[in-house]
């Protein structure tokens, strides 16, 4: 009779398969709402990096106009920003874009964030 009881109870310690298959079913959806949280996240971390080095190419434009006596037409190359620029490196697009520097009068663009991005907003991407 003993050996009955001890036999029952080795069978009831363990965990049955779909006790185990519920437990990654769940495991699985809690990942895929994750990694959509996360993914989104990245792309506001460019986007806003974008915007950050278009501001940080706006100053370095203002800086060489008012230094040099330009005007709202002339345009200034990025050789002739990068002393004005932290590291003296001109900034790198985070998507892989390239920003224009444009005239003086005229704000500076990235290729894939939009124009109009300020820091603090999230621009928004052309592709």
């Amino acid at each position: 009779m003993k050996t009955m009881n001890k036999l029952k109870n080795l069978r009831r310690s363990g965990f049955t398969l779909v006790e185990i298959m519920v437990v990654v079913a769940i495991i699985g959806l809690l990942m895929s709402v994750a990694t959509v949280g996360i993914g989104h996240a990245i792309n506001t971390a460019k986007a806003q990096t974008c915007a950050m080095n278009i501001e940080a190419i706006e100053s370095a434009k203002s800086l060489w106009g008012l230094e040099n006596k330009k005007g709202d037409n002339d345009v200034a190359s990025e050789d002739d920003l990068k002393p004005l620029l932290k590291n003296n490196t001109f900034p790198a697009c985070p998507k892989g874009g390239t920003y224009t520097i444009n005239a003086q009068g005229t704000r500076a663009t990235c290729s894939i964030h939009a124009a109009s991005a300020t820091p603090g907003t999230t621009p928004t991407t052309t592709q």
